[in-house]
């Protein structure tokens, strides 16, 4: 069975993913390989790493001017408790973020094993 989402649920049921790998970060005391790929992707990150003494996340961002010179690693710390507010805000509308965040959602079991299809606005 298929779930037919505009980009507006697509958003909301990201938020909702979001909420359940921070609980299971904070229970497990390490970032879900999902979540990890969700930062990855929205970030562009070059790393991702749980701080478990600090209880925040730190992603490695590449800042360098130039792809010929050595990558310049920005580090950005955020807090485990405020990534779902942190992530709704690099949430990006393109078709291809879309079709990555459905595949995030498909493999979740907020849809019950549904396929996730993406609507037009």
């Amino acid at each position: 069975m298929a779930s037919y989402l505009n980009t507006n649920e697509i958003r909301v049921s990201l938020k909702q993913l979001v909420k359940q790998y921070v609980d299971e970060c904070e229970t497990c005391q390490e970032l879900p390989d999902e979540f990890i790929s969700l930062i990855k992707h929205n970030f562009l990150a070059k790393y991702v790493y749980y701080n478990k003494q600090k209880k925040q996340i730190e992603i490695g961002i590449d800042e360098s001017d130039s792809p010929d010179t050595y990558p310049e690693i920005k580090v950005y710390k955020i807090p485990v408790n405020k990534a779902v507010k942190w992530l709704d805000g690099s949430f990006r509308e393109q078709q291809n973020d879309l079709e990555f965040y459905g595949k995030l959602l498909n493999r979740n079991e907020i849809f019950n094993s549904s396929d996730v299809v993406l609507m037009s606005r």
